[in-house]
């Protein structure tokens, strides 16, 4: 239970859980390590270090010397704050303030014992690698410069100092031991950073690759769901600004049907709108980042400050440190660039531009699919507008046939008289009727099949159709309790089809031979016209046969023009 209790305390006192990557929670831990340490030996240092002379140790004379108790109290405060910030999450504050202390202790030791130490070389180095271990290269060059001027300054003013306050060989032996202590600690320090930066490189590759792996998936689902190209352009880049904070602007560049010119197609942002409202487009192959890819298929990174970039600046993007842009490819062909922008002097580096490359490739498949499926929407949408042509000049066809064929019939049954039988099967009798019954009339009106019951019979009436034109109808009596079947009235129906047809195919044998005779005659007559050698007797053939043809009582031919009027009405004479 006392165990599991420090535990709990030790973890919320020296707490990491609030820094997110491995190396800011090694550098919490390293802070928090030395702080503690020098807490604990500055503590130890006030009761130990004696001064021969009043044989007053760090803590007595402190009380009334205040060239001892400010540094110490500075210390302290400083040392406290590095503390502090480093559990508030702020460990790039609280190194700095760490080394500040480290440096201003060192100052302050240097002072008192005149840079005459055997430890004086080892803390020198220390005040460099402290630095350098908690911020970096930025610590190191800090670390470098303070060193030197500390030692600098010390030696010049050594000669003017008071004598170095002497100190007893124990004392000497513990500083040496904890400076030894503490060089070989930040030493292993170095070496934790060193194979933690190692892994967080591995885990930062491994973050990478899901990301990608992710936005691929992302991608890859909206290629099946067969959204617009429009669609699949604008979820990209977004799902791009969402996975990588580095990037602060995306957008998509496509070349095109010339193959001279990339034509901005998505963009993020205000910035994004804009230069889409401007129709925002770069000449293949000019001097810019966008111009280079789509004419070389080859990824380019540019830095803002370089002096041989091929930026170019943006108005609209004036945050911009380095572009990056990734050509689109399918097959052989670049059909644009995936131009990604970020205000980090140190982002796109050579680990990522392959990962990049990836979810640019996998982007053209899209935008490949999105065309094809655009493109197949578009062919859809014509064959439905042929289909819907087609059906209606059908439906026009239809019509026209069936008013052709209603039209024949009123010429046929025109001229003849009404067309109509009777059977009476009961009676064994067959007798023409030209009579219509109501439900005749109306099966032929409405186009439909009439039922009714009327004296013991079940009557039923169906019309008869040629090419969707009713001709006619059927009454039938049935001797049944007047309950048909389903297959009762699809027979009677059918029937009353076959009927039409032969109906239809009558009047057409019966107009054929209409027809035959007609041409007959015609060409009787013909034939009489051409055995004639004379006008007169041309004329006298040809009245004959039309009297024989027409049963005329009078035939009249005249060959030539009518006279001319004169201005009283009469006809002027002398003209043949």
């Amino acid at each position: 239970m006392l165990t599991e209790t420090f535990r709990r305390g030790w973890a919320l006192l020296f707490a990491t859980a609030q820094y997110a990557r491995l190396t800011e929670r090694e550098r919490a831990r390293t802070i928090y390590f030395i702080t503690t340490g020098l807490f604990v030996l500055a503590t130890v240092m006030i009761f130990v270090l004696t001064f021969p002379d009043t044989n007053e140790n760090l803590l007595q004379r402190a009380t009334h010397d205040p060239s001892i108790s400010i540094p110490l109290v500075m210390f302290y405060l400083l040392n406290g704050l590095a503390f502090w910030l480093t559990r508030l999450g702020r460990s790039g504050l609280g190194a700095v303030v760490l080394s500040l202390t480290w440096i201003l202790s060192f100052s302050v030791a240097s002072a008192l014992t005149g840079l005459n130490s055997a430890a004086t070389g080892m803390i020198l180095i220390t005040t460099v690698l402290l630095p350098a271990l908690l911020l970096r290269m930025r610590g190191l060059a800090v670390g470098v410069i303070s060193t030197f001027a500390l030692l600098v300054v010390g030696l010049t003013i050594r000669p003017n100092l008071p004598p170095a306050m002497p100190v007893s060989a124990e004392t000497d032996l513990l500083t040496n031991t904890l400076v030894i202590v503490i060089f070989t600690m930040l030493v292993y320090a170095f070496v934790r950073y060193a194979h933690l930066a190692r892994e967080e490189s591995i885990l930062d590759a491994a973050e990478d690759r899901f990301k990608l792996s992710d936005l691929t998936a992302q991608i890859s689902r909206r290629i099946s769901s067969r959204l617009g190209i429009d669609q699949v352009l604008n979820n990209a880049i977004n799902d791009i600004i969402d996975s990588y904070a580095d990037i602060y602007h995306a957008q998509i560049f496509l070349v095109d049907e010339e193959g001279t010119r990339a034509r901005l197609s998505a963009s993020t942002g205000e910035a994004g709108v804009k230069l889409l409202s401007l129709q925002h487009s770069l000449e293949v192959g000019s001097k810019s980042v966008i111009g280079q890819v789509t004419a070389t298929g080859q990824y380019v990174v540019a830095r803002a400050r370089s002096l041989e970039t091929v930026h170019r600046p943006n108005e609209y993007l004036p945050d911009t440190r380095v572009e990056a842009a990734f050509p689109l490819i399918i097959g052989e062909k670049v059909i644009g660039a995936l131009d990604l922008q970020s205000k980090d002097d140190v982002a796109f580096t050579e680990a990522e531009q392959p990962i990049f490359q990836t979810l640019a490739d996998h982007i053209a498949i899209a935008i490949d699919n999105a065309r094809l499926f655009e493109q197949t929407e578009k062919r859809l949408e014509e064959n439905e507008a042929l289909a819907q042509q087609a059906q209606q000049t059908l439906q026009d066809v239809e019509e026209l046939n069936r008013r052709l064929t209603g039209r024949a019939w009123s010429d046929f049954l025109s001229g003849t008289e009404s067309l109509g039988l009777n059977v009476d099967f009961e009676q064994d009798t067959v007798s023409t009727d030209r009579t219509w019954t109501p439900e005749l009339e109306a099966a032929i009106r409405e186009n439909a099949l009439i039922e009714r019951d009327a004296d013991g019979h079940h009557v039923l009436v169906v019309p008869v159709q040629v090419r969707g034109q009713v001709i006619g109808a059927m009454e039938f009596e049935l001797n049944t309790d007047g309950t048909l079947t389903i297959e009762d009235r699809e027979l009677i129906q059918e029937v009353s089809q076959r009927f039409g047809l032969a109906a239809e195919n009558a009047r057409l044998f019966t107009e054929s031979q209409r027809i035959a005779q007609r041409e007959a005659l015609i060409n009787e007559v013909g034939a009489r016209l051409q055995a004639t050698s004379t006008v007169e007797n041309t004329l006298t053939t040809a009245a004959q046969s039309l009297r024989e043809m027409l049963n005329a009582g009078r035939v009249s031919i005249r060959l030539g023009e009518p006279p001319p009027v004169n201005g009283n009405g009469h006809k002027k004479d002398g003209v043949s």
